[in-house]
Parts: C-alpha cells; sequence; structure tokens
C-alpha cells in the first residue's frame, strides 16, 4: 500500500534506493481489495516499505491514515482476515491498539521492528523509539489482544555494539517474550 521511506536509519539503504514515502490512494487499494474478494480471496496482507507512515504524503485535504485503511477494508465483504505487514512501534499506542482490537478480521499478529534491545544501539542505528516505548507498544497489544504473536528483527553486531550492549539486548528479547525473531 507505500513504498520508500524517510526514516534514514543508519544501517538502511532504502530512503536512497527507494525514495521518500509514497502511498496509494485508498480508493485504488479498495478497488483491488474489492477485485480479489470476488475472485474469492479470503485475506488479504497490506504491507510497504515502512508501512506506519502510510498517508504522510497526502495533502492535509485527503488525510488517510493505515488505521482508516484498515477499517475501510475491514468493510470489504468477502474478506475474512487482515494482516499487517510490519509496523514501528511508536505507532501502536494503547488506542491504537484498541481500534485495532475493534476490527475483526484483523489477525493477531503484529511484526514491531526492534533491530536492538540496547537504547544506546537504537540511538546510533538512528531508531526513532527507545526499548520502553517499544515495550509499551507491545503491552498496549497483549492488554487490547490477550495473547497476540509478536514478532519482530533484530540487528547484532552492529557497529560499535559492545558486550554490554548486546546483553541489554538479550535480556529485552527475554523480556518481551516474542513469538518469533529474525536475527541478523
Amino acid at each position: 500500500v507505500q513504498d520508500g521511506c524517510n526514516q534514514f536509519c543508519t544501517y538502511c539503504i532504502i530512503p536512497y534506493a527507494r525514495g521518500r514515502v509514497r502511498s496509494r490512494e485508498k480508493e485504488n487499494i479498495l478497488n483491488e481489495v474489492h477485485k480479489l474478494a470476488k475472485a474469492g480471496y479470503k485475506e488479504v496482507v497490506l504491507t510497504g516499505i515502512h508501512l506506519s507512515s502510510y498517508g504522510v504524503d497526502f495533502p492535509e485535504d485527503k488525510k488517510e491514515t493505515l488505521l482508516s485503511l484498515i477499517q475501510a477494508v475491514n468493510e470489504v465483504e468477502g474478506i475474512q482476515r487482515i494482516r499487517i505487514g510490519s509496523l514501528e512501534p511508536r505507532v501502536v499506542t494503547t488506542q491504537t491498539a484498541k481500534r485495532l482490537a475493534a476490527q475483526p478480521k484483523v489477525c493477531p499478529h503484529f511484526h514491531l521492528s526492534l533491530q536492538s534491545g540496547c537504547d544506546a544501539t537504537l540511538r546510533r542505528m538512528n531508531r526513532h523509539y527507545t526499548t520502553g516505548e517499544y515495550y509499551a507498544s507491545v503491552e498496549a497489544l497483549r492488554e487490547a489482544y490477550g495473547n497476540p504473536a509478536i514478532t519482530t528483527d533484530v540487528i547484532v553486531g552492529f557497529p560499535g555494539e559492545t558486550e554490554e550492549e548486546f546483553e541489554a539486548t538479550e535480556a529485552f528479547l527475554q523480556k518481551v517474550g516474542f513469538y518469533e525473531m529474525h536475527i541478523f
């Protein structure tokens, strides 16, 4: 539903290779989802390079958000399940988690990009959240859904990562209790 990224994490080439955020128009997406439903598809996956930024590039008078798109897709007859690609943890607030949980077709699986469980490493990565903020997002999802599957990505051996920073990440991973992790 979108391409590109405006984040410029220190390890990532995507903003240079794919450009800035570009979101598809909601009507265009809904037309595609309706066609899929008519063709018998029961599940759709909303995905993008930086999915959480869906709609930030729209003019003020046509503003949409990922949540408004999910709510619209939830209304499409014939679609029974909506999966969401990777989310930035800072967009998952208690209110957002409750609003997601109110959409009965949204599958209770959330991939929240972590990258490191150490705040010092996160700052060097130019990630825009702390481990405390990340954990609050996980807790908001667990409060809204009970026992959702939370998955993540982690980079170990990031340049300058000390043994203490690695151990902080390991302890944070255990604290969160992920369903699954992609470790690089």
